[in-house]
Formats: structure tokens, C-alpha cells, sequence
């Protein structure tokens, strides 16, 4: 374990001291990309051939390549790249993404290479100790920065006015030397200030979504002072030359993992980022750096690893992939057991497993796929269902982890778009047709959300051997709706949920929380929703009760839920034809009832519907008012023989209550329908009897029913608090009896309820 400052030179240096082949595993693309560049220029070789890189859609390395710079989930993804590997380097360890953690663990249970781990700011004798290893620190030349501070509303960071506040700081750095960079939490927050910022500037967006010539614009000397508008990507191992000047938003968009679902949502940096991002100003000279938040601001120390903050889905998938159980990982920080569960009932859900830790053959089409495995997930279904193409582009859009569409107040209609994709009222044709459209821009989709998702799709398009498609003037092509439904719905049912009204607001279930549409969703276009399929959703907050609200969805309506076989019948209601049961059966799914039919009951349901008409007396009346004696005495008696009572009969197990030794008894008897009935005789319900001697004490001191001349009364025993409580049935008896013209019932508390109310004539036995 190697740590030193930022900008001390350990991510091009330490590669170029190991000998053999050396691996290098950068988090991000982009680091990939720049670092294995300025390698092949200190090395004096062109890019490719001493030293390479190897990222998502891009192989720059051959079989001699001895320095190799890839992502970790190209090498999760891709084990042959360790193949011969003498040196595994792991860098800028500190981010702590699912899957440097992961790699880590499996590398240490392998230990085929030499493993080297860099970081500028994690605690590296806790990562020595785990790893069984040496811990050096090296100091690095850095310069000083100072630190400002042009804070917004509160203390903390504030996504608030977030273009206006950055174009106030760089008009107070115009007099610090250097370029600037700014940090923000997203490409929406870059395209909004780089519209906003006003100025003698060339502005540079830089996130890991550009090509790697738009990439290096970042690299290049301008005429004009240059602003790099950037994402978290630039927080660390890139060095941008010519920068002097750090404005840091504070702000980072996480996933933060709550309640089984994963929130996007934006939260303040932490310490430790933002010293990395400060430092991004003392690489090359003294620098400054804007921190638009208090200086009083109290924010977390470190930032969570992933692990406590992702979902862990494609964590548990990819291990397994590699033939291990997460549980048996000798993983930096362990999972909760919460999220692990969440995930393993997700893949099990999709049948992605077999066992405890190798894939199906449905887990290992998943794994192959370059995506998200829920999204993989609807690929599969949708080459099932015949609607691989609309699936790919809807795929793509979701992708991107942002809503297509910006939202807006105003209405189609108002902004004179004749043909406006959302109209229609679904917003995964509105998506399909934006990514095919010439002009989205025309239909109210974010352009930078179309551009990423055009490459996710022409990625996608080439996994399946498929060509890509040109724009069309509207997207015009055909959507197999119907299709889609049936892809998604087989892919996961649980993307169904019901509406429900309260007053004027609709909300959506599928037995969990409840979403909301999203404002800019074109489902609010249609009048009338029974269901929905959920495709995306976003949190505005992460606490403890987030509000959810759905930003695609499409409609469905409930007979769709009932085709796919989704929730469970109930028994509605129960009768007789003749020597038949005839069952009202309603089909429920999320509390809502989907459908409602009569139908002799099979299996379960046929066994529950009899069990309701013996309870209530519609067949084998006497028999069962037999039983219900019969039991009664019984389990008096077992009460008895715990007492030590001369007329006790012991009962190996407890006796049951009539529904329970009825419900009981038609299992036995093996009834699977409702035609059954024609079988059964009142004989089948009836209980065993006491032996003759127990059972005349027992109806001497402990009658069902007691008569006193002008009243009679129903005894109900409640033996486990000692109690016999006498319920007047009928007669004109205001005041409760006497004890003497009552039985004994020994050794219980006797309580009489009339007209008055209850009255304890015995208040023990």
C-alpha cells in the first residue's frame, strides 16, 4: 500500500518501476484514457504499444503491451486481461466503487500477481493490515492553496441559483491567475452553467460521457482563459495543466440505498473529496480555491464506500460469475445483511442464480450484457417477445440515469408542438421516438441525455449483431406497445402498480411505496389510469420517508396484470348447487382487485370454501354441532389431566378450535375440488369422544349450555385465565343467578353477562 499527495506522480511513476506486464486499474475511463497516454510519452513509445488502455468500447493495447490501464469492470468483466500479469495495480483506491472493492477481494483470494494499492487519502495501515501487507507513504510536490469561501443560502453546500453562484465566483477570480476548473454534480448542472457563465472564457465541458478527442480539449493551452466545467471525474489522477484556480460546488450526485431501492439524489462532498478537489489547484503552481459553502459547514469526514450506499445487485451477480458467494469475500468493509438479502431476492426473482454461487443461464446473459443488470434483464424478455429494437432504445434512455425530458410547466399545446412525442400518454414511446428523432430537441428532450443515450444504444445495437438505424423526421417508426408490456412484465412483474385515488391526487403501489407520476411524465395525459408499468423513478429525498415519483411509466390497464398471472385469488364468497361449491374468486394484486369470477373452486381455495360452509351450517349441520361439543369436552379434559383431576384425559398435542380441526380434516380427507362435496358424508366431521367415564363428570361440572327456569345461558370457557363466562341466550332474567342453581365448575372463575352487563359470582375457582 503506496500513499502520497495528490500530484506527487505515483499514478504514472510506480507502473513504470514494476517489471512485467502491469495492470493498472483506474476508476474512471478517463483516467484510463489520460494517464495511459502521458505513460507512453514518458516511455518514449506511441500510444498502444509499450502502454495501452482498455476501457468500455475502446481496446488500445496488443498481445506485447506491457503497461495496461483499464477499469475495474472491464477486468470483472474480462478475466483474461490478468493473464500474465506480474503487477496489479489499484489506484486512487480511495473511491471505494462496488466494483474496486470487489476486485480487491478476488484478487486476494487468487493471488496470482503482486498487488499494489495507491491512494492519496485513505487510511492505508487499515488496507495493509487487511491485505497482509507493507504500508509506504511518499511525500509529493504540491503547492499551497488557498482556501475562499462564498457560501449560498446555509452553511451547507446548495444546489440553489447553482449557474448564477458559479458565474459570481468566476468573476471574483478574475484576478487570480490561471484556468479555472469547476466542479458540479452532474452534465445537466455543466450545460446550465455554461450557458449562464458570461465572459471572456472558452469553456471545456469534461465528464466521462465524451469521446476522448472532446475529452482532450481539457488537456489543450487556449487563447482565452480557459473554464473546464467538470463532473467528479477530474477529482483525481488527471493532472489539467494550467489550472490555478478550484471552484468547488461541493455537491455530488450518489445513490444512496434505502428502504430496497436505490436514490439518485444530490448530497454535499466530503472531506476527503474535497481535499482532492482543493488540490486540483496546486498541481503545477499556487492556486485558490472557491468553495461555494461556509466555512462552518460540518461535513462527513469520509465519503461511504458503495458498498453501504448502492444497491448490491450487480455486486452478488458479478461474484458469482466468478464462482464465489459474497459472504465468503474477504471484502475491505462488509455489506449490511439488509441490502445483500434485497439483492439475492432480486436476482432469485429473475432466476439469476443456481446455487449460492454460479449463474444460470439466464444470470450469465445478464452478466454479458454492458448495463445495468435490471435493464439487461428487459433485453432478454424483450428477444422473447419480439421487440428487441424498441427495447434497445428504451434501454438506452433509461440508461442514462437522468429524465429524457425536461420538466415544464406548460403543455404540449401551449408550445405549439403539433406532435409532441408525450401526447400519446407513455412515456417509453416518447423515449423510443426521441432517440429516432432528427430534432428532440423539438419535442422538449434534454439534448445531452439524447446524445448519451444514442451511444448506450448504438453499443447495445452491436452486442446483438445488430446495425444501427438512422433518425427519422418525427421517430416515426412503429412501437410494438403491447409487446413491451409483455417483455417488461415477464422481465420483472413487480414494475406493476395500481393506481389509487385520495381526493385529487393518484398514487401508485405494487405493495411497497408509493410513487406519484412525475410532473414532466406523459402518463398525466391520460384521463383515466387503472395501472401502470413503473420503468423509472426518482427520489427528491433520501431520508428516512423519501417521495418517490415516477419519470417513465407506461400505461396498462388491469386485465394485463390478470394475463400475466400476477397476484393471488381469494375467496369472495361461497355457495351451494346442489351437491356442488360454486366460488366468487377475486384475483388481488398490491390490495387492488384486478378481477372477479365464479368458478368451482380447485385445490386450497376448494378446501377453504368448504371450510366456510361447515363453520356457518350450510352442509353436515349436526355433525358439526357434534364436533364443536366434542371438542369443547376434549380439551377440558386435557385441562383436567394437567391438574391432576381424576376425570382429565391427557392430549399429546393442543386441542384445536372447530375451524382449525374442520380445516384439518378436509386436508386429510384430500379434498381438491369443489365437486368433492358429493363424496362426503356427515360421518367425515365428526370428532372422537371422551371415554364414557370422563365424559359424564366433565357434562356434570362443565355443561356447554345451563338452564335456571326462566333463562338459559351459553358457557364459553377460556381456560387458559381459569374463566367460565355464562352468556344469556334467552329469558327474562334481569339479575344473574344464584350459585346454587348453577353446575360447579370447579377450580374456575365464574363471570354471568345479562341485560345489566357482566357480574363475577366467583371470583375464583
Amino acid at each position: 500500500m503506496l500513499t502520497s499527495p495528490t500530484g506527487s506522480g505515483k499514478s504514472t511513476e510506480v507502473p513504470r518501476w514494476c517489471v512485467g506486464k502491469v495492470i493498472v486499474v483506474e476508476p474512471r475511463r478517463l483516467a484510463c484514457r489520460s494517464l495511459a497516454t502521458r505513460v507512453a510519452e514518458l516511455e518514449g513509445s506511441r500510444l498502444g504499444e509499450v502502454v495501452g488502455y482498455v476501457v468500455r468500447d475502446e481496446h488500445v493495447a496488443g498481445n506485447a503491451t506491457r503497461i495496461v490501464f483499464v477499469t475495474p469492470g472491464m477486468v470483472l468483466r474480462n478475466r483474461a486481461l490478468l493473464d500474465g500479469a506480474s503487477t496489479v495495480i489499484l489506484d486512487e483506491f480511495h473511491e471505494r466503487s462496488l466494483d474496486i472493492d470487489l476486485l480487491l477481494a478476488l484478487l486476494l483470494c487468487e493471488r496470482s500477481a503482486a498487488l499494489v494499492i495507491l491512494s492519496a487519502t485513505l487510511d492505508g495501515e487499515r488496507v495493509s493490515r487487511h491485505v497482509g501487507g507493507t504500508h509506504l507513504t511518499a511525500s509529493g510536490r504540491i503547492f499551497p492553496v488557498e482556501l475562499r469561501h462564498l457560501p449560498g443560502r446555509g452553511a451547507l453546500p446548495d444546489p440553489t441559483d447553482l449557474p448564477t453562484r458559479v458565474d459570481q465566483a468566476l468573476r471574483t477570480s478574475l484576478d487570480d491567475p490561471g484556468d479555472v476548473l469547476v466542479f458540479l454534480p452532474g452534465k445537466a448542472e455543466i450545460e446550465a452553467c455554461a450557458n449562464a457563465i458570461q465572459g471572456p472564457f472558452t469553456l471545456v465541458p469534461l465528464h466521462g460521457g465524451l469521446t476522448l478527442q472532446e475529452q482532450q480539449r481539457a488537456f489543450e493551452r487556449t487563447a482565452r482563459r480557459k473554464v473546464i466545467l467538470s463532473t467528479n471525474v477530474a477529482e483525481t489522477s488527471l493532472t489539467l495543466p494550467g489550472v490555478g484556480v478550484v471552484i468547488d460546488t461541493g455537491l455530488v450526485r450518489q445513490t444512496l440505498y434505502h428502504d430496497g431501492r436505490g436514490f439518485l439524489t444530490l448530497t454535499p462532498i466530503a472531506e476527503d473529496s474535497a481535499a482532492q478537489r482543493a488540490g486540483r489547484a496546486g498541481r503545477t503552481r499556487p492556486g485558490v480555491c472557491y468553495r461555494l459553502w461556509s466555512a462552518g459547514a460540518k461535513l462527513s469526514p469520509v465519503t461511504l464506500p458503495e458498498v453501504h450506499r448502492e444497491s448490491l445487485v450487480s455486486l452478488v451477480l458479478t461474484a458469482a460469475a466468478w464462482g464465489r458467494r459474497v459472504e465468503t469475500l474477504p471484502l475491505l468493509d462488509a455489506p449490511k445483511p439488509y441490502a445483500l438479502e434485497a439483492a439475492r431476492v432480486e436476482l432469485d426473482a429473475w432466476g439469476a442464480l443456481q446455487g449460492d454461487s454460479a449463474l444460470s443461464a439466464c444470470g450469465q446473459g445478464l452478466f454479458a450484457l454492458p448495463i445495468d443488470p435490471k435493464h439487461a434483464r428487459l433485453l432478454l424478455e424483450a428477444q422473447r417477445a419480439g421487440c428487441l429494437d424498441d427495447m434497445i432504445d428504451l434501454v438506452a434512455a433509461l440508461s442514462v440515469g437522468r429524465p429524457l425530458f425536461a420538466p415544464s410547466s406548460r403543455t404540449a399545446s401551449s408550445l405549439g408542438i403539433a406532435d409532441d412525442l408525450r401526447l400519446g400518454g407513455c412515456d417509453a414511446t416518447a423515449a423510443i421516438r426521441a432517440l429516432r428523432a432528427q430534432q428532440p430537441g423539438d419535442h422538449g428532450a434534454v439534448p445531452f441525455v439524447v446524445r448519451e443515450a444514442r451511444v448506450t444504444r448504438t453499443r447495445l445495437r452491436r452486442a446483438h449483431g445488430l446495425p444501427e438505424v438512422p433518425p427519422t423526421a418525427h421517430g416515426a417508426q412503429a412501437v410494438l406497445h403491447d409487446e413491451l408490456v409483455r417483455a417488461a412484465l415477464a422481465a420483472d412483474s413487480r414494475l406493476a402498480y395500481v393506481a389509487r385515488s385520495r381526493g385529487r391526487n393518484t398514487f401508485f403501489s405494487n405493495g411497497g411505496t408509493e410513487l406519484e407520476l412525475a410532473h414532466e411524465s406523459a402518463v398525466n395525459n391520460v384521463r383515466e389510469v387503472e395501472a401502470i408499468l413503473v420503468l423509472d423513478s426518482r427520489a427528491f429525498d433520501a431520508g428516512r420517508d423519501p417521495r418517490v415519483v415516477v419519470t417513465c411509466a407506461m400505461v396498462i390497464p388491469l386485465m394485463a396484470l390478470v394475463r400475466a398471472g400476477l397476484g393471488s385469488e381469494r375467496l369472495a364468497g361461497v355457495r351451494l348447487e346442489g351437491r356442488k361449491i360454486v366460488a366468487t374468486l377475486e384475483r388481488v394484486y398490491a390490495n387492488r382487485v384486478l378481477a372477479t369470477r365464479e368458478t368451482t373452486p380447485e385445490g386450497e381455495l376448494a378446501q377453504t370454501a368448504l371450510v366456510q360452509l361447515l363453520v356457518r351450517g350450510s352442509v353436515f349441520r349436526d355433525a358439526v354441532a357434534t364436533t364443536r361439543q366434542r371438542l369443547s369436552h376434549t380439551a377440558i379434559a386435557a385441562w383436567l389431566a394437567a391438574r391432576g383431576h381424576p376425570a382429565g384425559v391427557s392430549s399429546r398435542e393442543p386441542v384445536p378450535g372447530i375451524e382449525a380441526w374442520l380445516a384439518a380434516r378436509v386436508a386429510a380427507l384430500g379434498v381438491q375440488t369443489g365437486e368433492d362435496l358429493a363424496l362426503l358424508s356427515a360421518s367425515d366431521f365428526l370428532a372422537p369422544e371422551l371415554p364414557y367415564e370422563s365424559r359424564g363428570s366433565i357434562e356434570q361440572d362443565y355443561p356447554l349450555t345451563v338452564s335456571v327456569g326462566d333463562a338459559s345461558y351459553r358457557a364459553d370457557y377460556d381456560l387458559s385465565r381459569n374463566q367460565v363466562t355464562l352468556h344469556m341466550l334467552k329469558g327474562s332474567r334481569a339479575e344473574a343467578p344464584a350459585l346454587g342453581y348453577l353446575p360447579k365448575f370447579p377450580v374456575l372463575r365464574l363471570l354471568v353477562e345479562g341485560p345489566r352487563g357482566l357480574t363475577v359470582l366467583r371470583a375464583r375457582g
